[in-house]
């Protein structure tokens, strides 16, 4: 009968969707732990990715302070002082500068990307990072920022621009001296640096279906 015909191909149908509807389970079944064991590899060393935590945790310190520059009576100056004006030349100072400038700038403290090193998880899930000691990256004295120099200066006697250029390199030196023996600093950069990677690690294994810890070790 027509109307047995039509009930026989919707159960055909319908035993046929159940079939497909069994096989793909039994392939999700089949397939889904090889896909779970692909996903517990985490890869945590990609230099991208590490080397922008460490721009990121660069510590930027604004500096303010005061550069003094200082030249006695030499040569020409100093037979002038000592014979042509005696007794007088320790008054006139001739060739004698001494000035003051105040300056601002910027010092960067970081870690080289490059020297961390990350170890792939154990079965534990535990990752064990090395982070070298911060250093000082780049040192920007604003020469803008110089004041006028307050000055103290000897009869006849100039105060150059080449002098007031090695007055502002000297001061970017004594800047970066100065940072360089800022171990507060430092350590600050350096554990910027550390709680940036902890919170890599765990989110990559977050996003990987693990659970994974940091174990600090002192050597690379």
């Amino acid at each position: 009968m027509p109307g047995n015909d039509h009930m026989s191909t919707v159960k055909n149908r319908e035993s046929i969707l159940f079939f497909i509807g069994c096989c793909i389970l039994a392939i999700g079944i089949i397939v889904s732990p090889h896909k779970m064991n692909e996903a517990s590899y985490v890869n945590l060393s990609e230099y991208s990715s590490v080397n922008a935590i460490c721009e990121l945790a660069t510590l930027k310190n604004f500096y303010h302070n005061v550069v003094m520059y200082e030249k006695e009576p030499d040569g020409g100056n100093r037979f002038v002082n000592d014979v042509l004006l005696w007794p007088f030349g320790g008054f006139a100072k001739v060739g004698y500068k001494q000035f003051w400038m105040e300056y601002s700038g910027i010092v960067e403290a970081g870690i080289d990307a490059g020297l961390i090193r990350i170890s792939d998880p154990d079965p534990q899930g535990v990752v064990e990072i090395y982070v070298p000691d911060a250093k000082v990256i780049n040192v920007y004295a604003a020469e803008k920022s110089l004041t006028e120099p307050l000055t103290e200066r000897g009869w006849f006697t100039k105060i150059t621009g080449k002098e007031k250029t090695e007055a502002f390199s000297s001061a970017q030196s004594a800047m970066r001296r100065e940072a360089e023996n800022d171990l507060a600093l430092l350590r600050r950069a350096k554990e910027n640096a550390k709680v940036l990677l902890e919170r890599y690690v765990v989110n990559t294994g977050n996003g990987m279906g693990r659970r994974l810890s940091v174990k600090w070790i002192n050597t690379p």
